[in-house]
């Protein structure tokens, strides 16, 4: 992959992990049309260079979630379960690490299935159907609550779900929180929070199974910057349609998607 490509691929990875557009079923098409060898790890690395967008973005949120999970943790003995969700804060940590179990569990189970799929684009097609029809369904949603525990579990399993190549991992757990009752910018926060162990860990699996040194390579770290840049921009623009209740809208994109994909396939 020469590094024009790698930027492009990048830049396509920092406007779709957080755009309910589903990144790796982009990856998979551009791939498909540039006609480029399809890499797992590249693909991991343009996944990190979108954590740390996240990051940079909520890390105040995120140092809040880590704050809590300590606190909990050190009073658990003396003031039993009350203590995980005694405060927002500590009450957030959890249901963060209650959604992060299925993924993890799909992982560890499905992952190399998984990895054989990145190259069937009919497949993609499909889950763009399913990500479009989530996505349009959100137009019924009149929620305005919390995460509750009851939220959080079904994020975390639409969440798992999105390991599939066309089903966005934004679009997928914003939406099951807006119809599940949550409000819609707070769905947006768990979400963008709910990524970071999920993306890190894909990454730090990667990197075991790969070695750090493939990692480092020009098209890799291109790759990683693009998606870093790109992606800061992009959850600022989520955020925006998001308070103007136009989250839907993007289901008229992947329906077309689905049309392309299907096509190539």
């Amino acid at each position: 992959m020469d590094l024009l490509h790698a930027a492009l691929l990048g830049a396509v990875q920092g406007v779709t992990e957080w755009l309910p557009v589903s990144s790796s079923g982009h990856l998979v098409l551009l791939q498909r049309i540039l006609y480029s060898e399809n890499s797992v790890l590249f693909d991991a690395m343009v996944h990190g260079g979108t954590l740390l967008a996240v990051l940079a973005y909520y890390w105040r949120d995120a140092a809040a979630v880590l704050r809590g999970l300590y606190e909990s943790l050190v009073d658990l003995p003396r003031a039993g379960v009350e203590a995980l969700t005694s405060t927002p804060e500590r009450a957030l940590a959890w249901y963060l690490v209650v959604a992060t179990l299925p993924i993890v569990a799909a992982g560890l189970l499905l992952q190399d299935w998984v990895d054989a799929l990145f190259n069937d684009a009919r497949l993609v097609g499909l889950c763009y159907l399913v990500t479009g029809t989530w996505l349009l369904l959100t137009r019924l949603s009149r929620g305005s609550g919390p995460i509750t525990l009851k939220s959080s579990v079904l994020i975390g399993l639409a969440q798992a779900a999105a390991i599939l190549p066309g089903i966005s991992r934004s679009g997928s757990t914003i939406a099951t929180g807006m119809l599940s009752g949550v409000d819609r910018e707070e769905a947006a926060r768990f979400s963008f929070l709910l990524s970071i162990p999920a993306i890190g860990g894909a990454l730090l699996l990667e990197a075991a199974r790969s070695g750090a040194a493939a990692a480092l390579t020009a098209p890799n770290l291109v790759g990683f910057a693009t998606a870093f840049a790109v992606g800061i921009l992009s959850i600022k623009f989520l955020l925006g349609v998001i308070r103007r209740g136009k989250f839907h809208l993007f289901s008229i994109y992947c329906f077309a998607l689905a049309a392309l994909a299907l096509a190539i396939g």
